[in-house]
């Protein structure tokens, strides 16, 4: 009886120092550049988008393509989350109403897309900008903005049933891992996400435009956080040394890591393997 529960002990600490991973990837009618970046563009402007962090960031640039300025007010635009309409300017009396987006609303650096605030994202902006109204494009000039999380949640709750591939774990290829994969159409996606945004080449705004960019969750990947991500070898040097941050720790790397797609590192009793 003892060695029984000596081993049903020894089997939940062994399961219990497993993590996990969600990825999402999107999906949209607006094309993406060589690098996985989706790109909107007309004769005005250009508008590159991108996701990748924990949780997911709208996180995107405005060039102002013209030789005279560009506006966007933002009172006249929001961040829509499945028909729900997300402010991105609120009036600076009713600033503690932000609260009531809950954990949508993001309050960190301010970023462009491709970076993030780990060392494995590159750089990051090292303060945030007061939210306006009314925001000015000069010619030939970028605007960037994040502002709001895509997914909030802790995890996406997968069918127990949900198919699965068995692969070669990336950071011990001879060991084996489930790595369980859930796809969906636009109708059926469990997210479809909008950035709406007002502009006009005045700044009274007696002309307006608008663009409506529309995307939706298209596939969800579930696996091991080791199949994720993995610290790499620096093969500029001699032995096993660990690519390093300016701060001399090392860096986790993931071959999963899109413009276009983002991930929740899940708590374990949110996995299928927990739940199974």
């Amino acid at each position: 009886m003892k060695k029984i529960l000596l081993i049903t002990v020894l089997g939940l600490i062994l399961f219990g120092c497993k993590s996990y991973v969600q990825v999402f990837k999107t999906n949209s009618s607006i094309e993406k550049d060589i690098d996985g970046f989706y790109v909107y563009e007309n004769d005005s402007l250009k508008i590159t988008y991108s996701f990748w962090k924990t949780k997911g960031l709208m996180t995107f640039s405005i060039y102002n393509k013209l030789e005279k300025p560009l506006y966007i007010d933002w009172k006249k635009s929001s961040y829509i989350d499945n028909s729900v309409k997300l402010n991105y300017w609120v009036d600076e009396e009713k600033t503690k109403g932000l609260s009531s987006y809950g954990s949508y609303y993001y309050n960190g650096p301010l970023l462009k897309p491709g970076y993030a605030i780990s060392s494995k994202g590159g750089a990051s902006i090292s303060s945030t900008v007061k939210v306006e109204r009314i925001t000015f494009i000069p010619p030939s000039s970028n605007y960037y903005r994040s502002q709001f999380f895509i997914l909030p949640i802790n995890f996406f709750k997968l069918d127990t049933k949900t198919e699965f591939e068995e692969v070669s774990r990336k950071d011990k290829p001879k060991k084996k891992t489930k790595v369980y994969k859930s796809t969906f159409t636009k109708e059926k996606s469990p997210l479809v996400f909008r950035n709406f945004l007002s502009f006009s080449f005045s700044e009274d705004f007696e002309t307006e435009f608008y663009v409506d960019n529309e995307f939706y969750i298209q596939q969800i990947l579930e696996m091991d956080k080791r199949h994720f991500e993995q610290y790499r070898y620096d093969e500029t040097k001699k032995g096993k040394w660990y690519i390093i941050d300016e701060d001399g720790k090392p860096i986790l790397f993931s071959d999963f890591q899109n413009p276009s797609s983002f991930y929740l590192k899940i708590p374990n009793e949110g996995s299928i393997e927990y739940r199974k």
